[in-house]
């Protein structure tokens, strides 16, 4: 018995695909709603470090970046990437920033994963490791489908 298979490979449609912006358009569109929402439940969570001082009129018990939820809950993956309220981008500030008068500590709150000294990968936010790992796996398993899909003709 013999059994002869065939697949003709079209690997322009898969470099169509690869292009950077529909890279970046694809990559966002998945990865950016399910990171938006680890970071709003990271928030709501009371897991944003560093603590509010105890000099804060809230007290040390309220959790940091969520006075009114605004932030948290304006935060939306987009085709772009996430999206949220304009003053999001000023917490995340290397160094922090001034607000009324006040010095605000920069307080990272997307959760990903960056360089360590060693060369490693590792979690940005401690708490998120687990999530931010489905995420990745779950895009991997979607991208190399939408590429096998792709570079095949039937």
């Amino acid at each position: 018995m013999k059994i002869e298979v065939k697949y003709n490979i079209d690997f322009g449609k898969a470099l169509k695909i690869l292009k950077e912006q529909n890279l970046d358009k694809y990559i966002n569109a998945d990865l950016a709603d399910k990171t938006a929402k680890l970071a709003r439940d990271y928030i709501t969570d009371g897991k944003v470090k560093p603590k509010l001082p105890k000099t804060n009129p809230r007290g040390t018990k309220a959790r940091p970046l969520f006075d009114t939820g605004k932030l948290a809950y304006s935060l939306k993956g987009t085709s772009q990437g996430i999206k949220g309220v304009d003053y999001a981008k000023e917490h995340r500030k290397q160094g922090g920033y001034t607000w009324k008068g006040l010095d605000v500590p920069q307080r990272e709150f997307i959760p990903h994963f960056e360089d360590s000294a060693k060369g490693r990968r590792v979690v940005a936010l401690r708490g998120t490791k687990v999530g931010l790992t489905k995420i990745y796996e779950d895009f991997e398993k979607k991208f190399i489908r939408l590429l096998n899909k792709r570079i095949r003709k039937k």
